[in-house]
């Protein structure tokens, strides 16, 4: 008998399932050192959730199989300045305290976050944060499902548009299907001058026609 795909908000209880998605997700141990994979995927993940005002996970059965965060932007001018500052100030940190940390080039990939969102001069209502299906629940029309609950929630707050923030190494073509624009781009070597670790990273744009 096929289970059924529920879809509710995050609890307390959820966050290690959720942490052990994120580590397989983006298979934090095959580039993380072992004793810090579980610190970087927290750092991420935290640092996602508190940006973000609606936090829906899908479970089939006792699984968590699936999260998608949802941020509406309302920080002031002085807000946005001091999140750049505050990525920008731990960057120069680790420069001289692990200059050969991942935790650094990690924290640099934030910091080109930033950078695509100011080069684009725009101003948006809301950010999609993270939607993630487990893999081997993927062409269930989970990642459906909770896209679906994110754009609903955006209309309930009249947003008009929003963006994201991806990479070439994830699925960017799923949002170019549901109609997103990549607004910008940078490139960004793990290893400077080492072909095979280039990423490049992407600000996705997306509009809602609040009229439907």
């Amino acid at each position: 008998m096929k289970k059924e795909t529920i879809l509710r908000k995050m609890i307390p209880e959820d966050y290690d399932s959720i942490l052990d998605l994120v580590i397989n997700t983006w298979d934090y141990r095959s580039w993380v050192p072992n004793n810090l994979v579980a610190p970087m995927a927290d750092f991420f993940l935290s640092d996602l959730l508190l940006e973000s005002d609606d936090v829906f996970v899908a479970q089939i059965g006792d699984d968590i199989v699936g999260i998608v965060a949802t941020g509406l932007v309302d920080q002031t001018n002085i807000q946005k300045i001091s999140t750049r500052k505050n990525i920008s100030s731990l960057e120069k940190i680790l420069r001289i305290t692990e200059p050969d940390s991942i935790f650094l080039k990690y924290i640099q990939t934030l910091e080109i976050n930033e950078f695509l969102l100011e080069k684009s001069q725009k101003n948006y209502d809301a950010g999609l944060n993270l939607l993630i299906v487990k893999e081997e629940f993927k062409g269930l029309g989970i990642g459906g499902l909770l896209y679906n609950h994110f754009y609903d929630y955006l209309k309930q707050h009249q947003a008009e548009n929003f963006y994201l923030f991806t990479d070439n190494s994830s699925n960017y073509h799923y949002y170019e299907h549901k109609g997103l624009s990549r607004v910008a781009e940078k490139k960004y070597y793990w290893e400077p001058g080492n072909n095979d670790t280039l990423e490049i990273y992407y600000l996705y744009e997306g509009k809602l026609n609040l009229s439907d």
